[in-house]
């Protein structure tokens, strides 16, 4: 019965591919290749604090298509602050709450707290609702609200006495059910972005309805959305990080989303001692050759990523500091080795990095 659904459900996608793809090769630019690699040298220059340089691409990014993200409006506000471009500043914060970012988001954040106290943000407070109007007005929230309901519907039955274990069938034809549904209204309104739905209140990078996606697994003969996210991507609809964590969650490709990896020792002493260990203070990562990491980097360009490379230096970033979006799934993952052994078996394909 799974493979007859997946067998009809795929027949849909193809022909909406087909159409959209045909469509958006003329109405829209790829941003794949016209403002992704801007965004990624803007969040390099970013990483080291040459503010100017990143304004620089962000801006060179933004003139290249019709509409860009949030996250990336939000990077580029906080970079205009630190170089005192106040203009720069509230036209990005304007476009933001324009996009459905809820003021007292904005104003919880470290970036803008400089700002708080000057006319200008009185100002830019007082016209905020004005912006959400036109928010509201813009976006199809009723489609927003069945969206979330798919989320709701997947959730119902996990949260009830019993879960997976009693409610397997139930959960099985709504994850069936969500699907159709979703890609109904995929063909219907297209991928649904943050131009169509909005961002959420806080900037999400991905919304509820994409656990309806990450169900869909490979192992268990899932539905493959790869080729919806991908031209998703193109068209300028879906972040590509958010699309390669889908993607992986499936386990329909690999883009290694996952950059670092920490492990912690549950007998600290234990693993001290064993010189055969590496240095478990320091964040590890996948220990690829160079054929392996250059395969996986033209995979990664092909959807609009940086270089494994150039991730692993802006994950690193990310760590260290309370400014900035760089909120990339699943990029850091954290495990406690209960012994020395299960240790061994952790960093058996690790490196340490410098």
């Amino acid at each position: 019965m799974r493979h007859v659904l997946r067998r009809e459900l795929n027949k849909l996608p193809l022909l909406l591919l087909f159409l959209l793809g045909s469509f958006y090769a003329f109405a829209s630019p790829d941003y794949t290749e016209v403002y992704h690699p801007h965004i990624n040298k803007a969040e390099l220059a970013l990483a080291q604090k040459k503010y100017e340089t990143a304004l620089e691409h962000y801006q060179q990014a933004f003139a290249a298509v019709p509409s860009p993200f949030a996250r990336d409006y939000f990077n580029a506000a906080v970079c205009a602050t630190h170089e005192g471009r106040e203009k720069l500043t509230y036209n990005y914060l304007e476009e933001l709450a324009l996009k459905g970012v809820d003021l007292d988001f904005l104003k919880r954040q470290r970036g803008f707290k400089p700002l708080q106290e000057s006319k200008k943000w009185r100002k830019f407070e007082r016209k905020y609702p004005k912006h959400r109007r036109k928010y509201r007005d813009r976006v199809n929230l009723d489609l927003r609200a069945d969206l979330d309901e798919l989320y709701a519907r997947d959730q119902f039955f996990r949260q009830a006495k019993g879960g997976l274990r009693m409610h397997a069938d139930t959960l099985r034809k709504i994850e069936a059910s969500n699907v159709k549904r979703l890609l109904s209204a995929i063909e219907t309104h297209g991928y649904p972005g943050e131009n169509l739905i909005g961002v959420g209140d806080t900037m999400e990078l991905l919304p509820r309805f994409a656990i309806v996606i990450e169900r869909q697994t490979r192992f268990m003969d899932g539905y493959d959305f790869t080729n919806i996210l991908q031209e998703a991507v193109r068209q300028g609809r879906l972040a590509p990080h958010a699309a390669a964590f889908l993607i992986e969650k499936q386990g329909f490709g690999e883009y290694k989303t996952r950059a670092l990896v920490k492990i912690t020792c549950g007998k600290p002493k234990d693993c001290e001692n064993d010189k055969r260990l590496p240095d478990l203070s320091k964040f590890m990562k996948e220990n690829l050759n160079e054929t392996q990491e250059q395969q996986i980097n033209e995979q990664r360009l092909a959807l609009g990523l940086e270089s494994l490379t150039d991730y692993r230096k802006k994950v690193l970033f990310s760590l260290n500091q309370q400014e900035f979006d760089f909120n990339f799934p699943g990029a850091v993952s954290y495990y406690i080795a209960p012994s020395n052994e299960a240790a061994h078996v952790l960093t058996e394909k690790l490196i340490t990095i410098d």
